[in-house]
């Protein structure tokens, strides 16, 4: 039995493109049968693999439109012509086949995988706010994603699961929770779920991700919004305003860890309403990171500020700010300015 599911799972990876260092599109059944589409997945995900882990790039049982509504599509490929707009090359994100996966169920969220001929090139997640509106909570440049089935293959380890060899009892869920965390759910009968942080790896604290759960079922049940479902097909025409931004180039600042400087604790917090004081920093070769305090366990932090990117659109002077986070032992990951300006402070320290 050992021997047969092994085959199985490396002909899955094969199918799927996935490399030992990237992860393209996985979503278990639970979660794709909460998806804001209906799907018939019962038959193929035991098919696929015996512990509900299911792939959304194996074409031939599962189509990537079952996974995102077309609103979140036509979206995504908006965002993907706006990223493109500053590329150099004639193969980017333009160009780039979109896989979609739900992360959820309840938060209306979706990773949304870019590749050119299997080779990975970024990816966005995708999230639709309390009116309905979608918006691009984040992306990353490269080969770095989150949800990296290395990343999970190793943490499993430390808690002496091996992913090759889960049982039918175990079921393993890409979750996302408000404002930025993407985590694995790792569910074992008669055990606790672990939480598992997608972006580098380290386990979440259990009670801080069960309460972030239990708010956003409270949120659902207080809430007296339109179905996701129809709020999306209705907003389209105010989303689809994303078409006419274009992405100026990326600007990336070195790396580092925090934890080798610690005087950025005592220094002062830079007062950042905007991007400009950030730059600022950076001409005065300053290292700058990120904390949100007692949040921090929300963004894998504290971390470096490793970049930026603005978005500008078209014949206006409307901007919008996007800061890259993380890069040294997580995932680099642009973020948008005003999401972290309301969670959090920036602070300096001469490297």
């Amino acid at each position: 039995m050992k021997r047969i599911f092994h085959r199985r799972w490396h002909g899955i990876r094969r199918a799927a493109g996935i490399g030992t260092m990237c992860l393209l599109g996985l979503t278990t059944l639970s979660t794709s049968l909460q998806a804001e589409e209906t799907l018939n997945l019962h038959e193929t995900a035991s098919d696929l693999l015996s512990f509900q882990l299911t792939n959304a790039r194996n074409e031939a049982s599962l189509r990537s439109e079952t996974l995102a509504p077309a609103s979140v599509q036509q979206f995504a490929h908006q965002q993907a012509m706006s990223l493109g707009s500053f590329e150099p090359s004639s193969q980017g994100w333009k160009e780039a086949e979109l896989d979609f996966s739900p992360l959820g169920p309840g938060t209306h969220s979706w990773l949304v995988n870019a590749h050119i001929e299997g080779k990975f090139i970024g990816y966005m997640i995708i999230t639709a706010n309390r009116s309905g509106l979608l918006q691009l909570s984040e992306y990353g440049q490269g080969e770095q994603n989150p949800y990296n089935l290395s990343l999970l293959h190793q943490s499993l380890k430390r808690h002496n699961l091996n992913l090759e060899e889960l049982s039918r009892e175990v079921e393993i869920h890409l979750q996302y929770a408000s404002p930025l965390l993407a985590y694995w759910k790792v569910e074992q009968s008669g055990a606790a779920a672990i939480y598992i942080d997608a972006t580098n790896g380290d386990t979440l604290p259990n009670g801080v991700v069960k309460a972030l759960e239990h708010d956003l079922r409270e949120e659902q049940t207080r809430s007296s919004m339109l179905p996701v479902s129809v709020q999306l097909h209705s907003k389209i025409a105010e989303s689809s305003t994303a078409s006419s931004f274009s992405a100026n180039p990326i600007h990336l600042q070195p790396v580092f860890d925090p934890a080798d400087n610690l005087s950025w604790i005592t220094s002062k917090a830079v007062p950042a309403t905007g991007l400009q004081p950030l730059i600022q920093q950076w001409k005065k070769h300053q290292h700058i990171v990120f904390s949100a305090d007692d949040r921090n366990v929300l963004y894998g932090g504290p971390l470096p500020v490793s970049g930026y990117q603005v978005w500008q659109k078209n014949n206006t002077s409307e901007e919008m700010e996007y800061v890259a986070i993380g890069g040294h032992s997580s995932v680099r990951r642009f973020v948008p300015l005003d999401t972290l300006i309301e969670d959090g402070h920036f602070y300096t320290f001469k490297p």
